[in-house]
């Protein structure tokens, strides 16, 4: 069987370029949020980066997302498939000097648009904010992409029986090339008016739905059968979370402008199709707890299982909260607030951030041949993550939101609203610095301290 760790050829040098400068982008973007999160509780550091233009609020969020869905996620998306696909389908990765090129292109793209993003030149496309000359850099390193990952599919020849996180990486790869032109092409330039805002609405609900989660739940399928040594309950089940997603899903965007001047049937026809996500997602969760039935002990040895677990947990939140979301009432209160914030992160970080945790705790020892340096500094990454996001994060920034939308509905001064959020903005301002001191202590328990022959699958 093809195993990229032993095979001289293999692709274990992209795999471990593509998971550290991840880790890069995402303290990058972790820093970005931390700056945003302490202007908006201090007026001092507010004024003091007040005439530094690139700093400002505006260009610092659009940084923000930016480093971190094509920085921090994508690359380590990347890095997953490199890895898993040539596993999966037993063949080598298809063109791998490409994908070496790749590598580094890719890099330069997402250079580009922070360094344009933070100069002042944005498009106004939520998630897409980094300018043409920018984005044709990218689509084009995620076309070398596609080439590398599907090209191993589609020339492996009879490999029976695909596994299910093959089918959720075509998924990702083939529907977000669709979605990224879309963006950057009709919704920026071509569609006026609330057509645009519609298309943008599709793009934003995609790019969540049809290029991170298909990816995430990807490696979240790979690597449990992994970690408690027996395989998924139910393929049947695998498969109609997968063919449910990739029908329903791409049919909900919508939903992110209700109450605005996007067409009112538009908006309606948004309720059903979003609520009936929930037996999408469980259907999913349903067979991964099935799969661990009996196992649960094991996530506190096993630091991949863990974080693994814990953001199959976010996952049935972020997924309840999603339906929820798509009542018109639940809408009214929500809409426009730090509910939503707290929903995203929930999603882009609680769930798929800590998938990708788990899957470095998982390849990197057998990409070095060594144990990670330290179980201390495993658990302190855990846990200063975990209390980080949970207690100073999304508890508080749910709690605001919920405050800042009654505080609108009585028709209070905006201003009060802000003053009222104070209290829940500053433990969100730690929780930045508590999940930048976890990463860098994952950084330095991956760090080499001696040599160890390489280990195998």
């Amino acid at each position: 069987m093809y195993t990229p760790e032993t095979d001289p050829d293999s692709t274990k040098y992209l795999v471990k370029a593509h998971l550290t400068i991840a880790i890069a982008w995402l303290l990058f973007g972790a820093l970005g949020g931390l700056t945003l999160a302490f202007r908006l509780i201090s007026p001092d550091f507010a004024e003091i980066l007040h005439d530094v233009t690139w700093l400002n609020f505006g260009r610092i969020r659009m940084f923000h997302t930016h480093t971190v869905i094509f920085g921090w996620l994508s690359n380590g998306f990347f890095a997953f498939s490199y890895y898993a696909i040539p596993k999966l389908v037993n063949r080598p990765l298809f063109l791998p000097k490409l994908a070496r090129f790749n590598m580094v292109f890719t890099q330069f793209a997402l250079m580009l648009g922070a360094i344009a993003l933070l100069t002042g030149h944005a498009e106004g496309v939520e998630y897409a904010e980094a300018p043409w000359w920018a984005d044709v850099f990218f689509a084009l390193a995620f076309v070398f992409a596609i080439i590398c990952n599907l090209g191993t599919v589609f020339t492996a020849g009879n490999v029976g029986q695909l596994y299910v996180s093959v089918w959720y990486l075509i998924l990702g790869f083939t529907f977000t090339a669709l979605n990224f032109i879309m963006a950057n092409t009709i919704v920026a330039h071509v569609a006026p008016g609330a057509a645009g805002a519609a298309l943008s609405g599709l793009w934003i609900h995609n790019a969540v739905g049809l290029w991170v989660t298909p990816m995430g739940v990807a490696i979240a399928y790979y690597l449990l059968p992994l970690n408690v040594n027996r395989p998924i309950a139910s393929h049947k089940l695998s498969l109609i979370g997968f063919w449910t997603l990739a029908i329903l899903y791409p049919l909900g965007g919508s939903h992110h402008y209700f109450y605005s001047p996007v067409p009112w049937w538009l908006q309606v026809m948004a309720v059903p199709l979003t609520s009936a996500l929930i037996f999408v997602v469980y259907t999913v969760v349903y067979n991964f707890f099935v799969t661990m039935k009996g196992c649960w002990g094991q996530i506190a040895d096993n630091m991949s299982l863990r974080f693994l677990a814990f953001g199959i947990f976010s996952y049935i939140i972020t997924c309840t909260q999603g339906p929820f979301h798509a009542l018109f009432s639940v809408q009214r209160v929500v809409h426009f607030t730090d509910w939503v914030v707290a929903h995203a992160h929930l999603a882009l970080f609680g769930v798929f951030s800590w998938w990708i945790f788990s899957f470095i705790y998982y390849v990197w020892p057998k990409l070095t041949g060594q144990e990670m340096r330290s179980k201390v500094l495993s658990e302190w990454h855990f846990w200063l993550t975990f209390v980080g996001f949970y207690i100073f994060y999304y508890i508080p920034d749910t709690m605001a939101g919920l405050m800042q939308g009654f505080f609108w509905l009585r028709g209070l001064p905006f201003i009060d609203s802000l003053v009222a959020s104070q209290p829940f903005w500053i433990p969100r301002a730690f929780s930045g610095v508590m999940i930048i001191a976890g990463v860098v202590l994952m950084v330095i328990n991956m760090w080499p301290c001696e040599k160890q022959e390489a280990r195998s699958v």
